[in-house]
């Protein structure tokens, strides 16, 4: 039995839902150091995380039936796709002052560390055979 649906589906809610829990307490920590440009970036560094993240769960669910050849393609240009709309967002923000630079970066940073380990946790409980001898 392939378990690879099954532990992507336990990444992808639990990543969710403890990000979920962490912006608050991002949002109030930024809130109380920077005042209301603190709680902007926090919650747009912690929202940014869960959309990164996020969308490559999705894209990861999609397309698990796909062949080797045509999940790289598909990973790739998802990946492509959110780099760029990441940067094209970035460029954007640049010129904004409703938010504290440092804050939204620690928060950004924050809650993608928080995802990955709860995804490299989760990876590492799986016993998913990613070798087939045959």
């Amino acid at each position: 039995m392939n378990k690879a649906p099954i532990s992507l589906k336990r990444i992808a809610l639990s990543g969710f839902f403890l990000i979920l829990l962490a912006t608050p307490i991002a949002a109030l920590i930024g809130f109380a150091t920077n005042e209301s440009a603190g709680l902007y970036a926090a919650l747009l560094g912690f929202g940014i995380a869960i959309l990164f993240t996020g969308f490559t769960s999705a894209v990861a669910l999609l397309t698990k039936k796909l062949s080797a050849q045509a999940l790289g393609v598909v990973v790739l240009g998802s990946w492509l796709l959110k780099v760029v709309l990441l940067i094209i967002f970035l460029v954007w923000l640049r010129g904004e002052e409703f938010y504290h630079r440092p804050t939204l970066l620690f928060s950004l940073l924050s809650g993608l560390t928080l995802y990955l380990l709860v995804e490299s946790l989760i990876t590492l409980k799986s016993k998913e055979i990613y070798v087939n001898p045959n």
